[in-house]
């Protein structure tokens, strides 16, 4: 009986001794947990070197220490995209899947070139193909004020298509080129009253005649065939 007990208490003592290896094996391994790749999916027009500098979770960082909050207000501060997800699997991927925004314009000024969204924001793309299709942009601070002329011309989707480049100069007014190569005088001020005079000039005979339409001046319309 004393053998037993003496047999029984030796065996508690190995097991017990074998599951702390085995739990000091299972913390060194849990410590050595790390997110091993980083997938950034669907990112058509951001590079993925831009990107991966600008957020704050790095592959080979220890699997624990990923905050979830950091990365979501990190992929909030982009200014190139909608929406996103991310998903941390066990296995240490971490996949993040972006909705990037569409350019709005090119902004060109001297040899510097941004694509900018619909309020001006410069967007960091890596793009070439769509540069054509797309409007022109030109003068300095131009970003910081075409958001209002962009309002107006989204109520104005016929004049919208139409146009090829806008120019602006400070406290001067705004140039638009259309495709067919008419231009557009517009003042800073007034502009969705000046806008409506302009429409009912492409819905008139008047249109066809003239090339050039001077609207700077309020109720008043300067058109003619001088080149734009």
């Amino acid at each position: 009986m004393r053998i037993s007990i003496i047999f029984l208490l030796a065996l508690i003592t190995i097991l017990a001794a074998t599951f702390v290896i085995k739990s000091n094996d299972i913390k060194e391994i849990f410590k050595k947990k790390k997110i091993k790749v980083i997938e950034l999916i669907h990112n058509d027009k951001i590079s993925k070197d831009y990107f991966f500098k600008k957020i704050s979770v790095k592959e080979g960082q220890s699997f624990w220490k990923f905050n979830p909050f950091k990365l979501k207000k990190d992929l909030e501060n982009f200014n190139e995209i909608k929406n996103f997800n991310f998903h941390l699997n066990w296995s240490g991927i971490l996949q993040i899947e972006i909705d990037e925004k569409e350019p709005f314009m090119i902004w060109i000024r001297d040899e510097n070139i941004n694509f900018i969204d619909f309020n001006g924001s410069i967007l960091k793309f890596d793009i070439e193909g769509e540069k054509d299709s797309i409007i022109k942009l030109f003068g300095n601070n131009a970003n910081l004020q075409i958001s209002k002329l962009n309002n107006l011309l989204f109520k104005k989707r016929k004049t919208l298509s139409s146009i090829n480049s806008i120019f602006y100069q400070s406290n001067i007014g705004w140039k638009l080129i259309l495709h067919n190569k008419k231009c557009v005088l517009l003042p800073l001020k007034k502009l969705e009253k000046v806008l409506d005079i302009f429409q009912d000039i492409t819905n008139s005979e008047l249109y066809s005649q003239f090339n050039l339409f001077d609207l700077r001046v309020f109720n008043r319309v300067y058109m003619s065939n001088k080149k734009c």
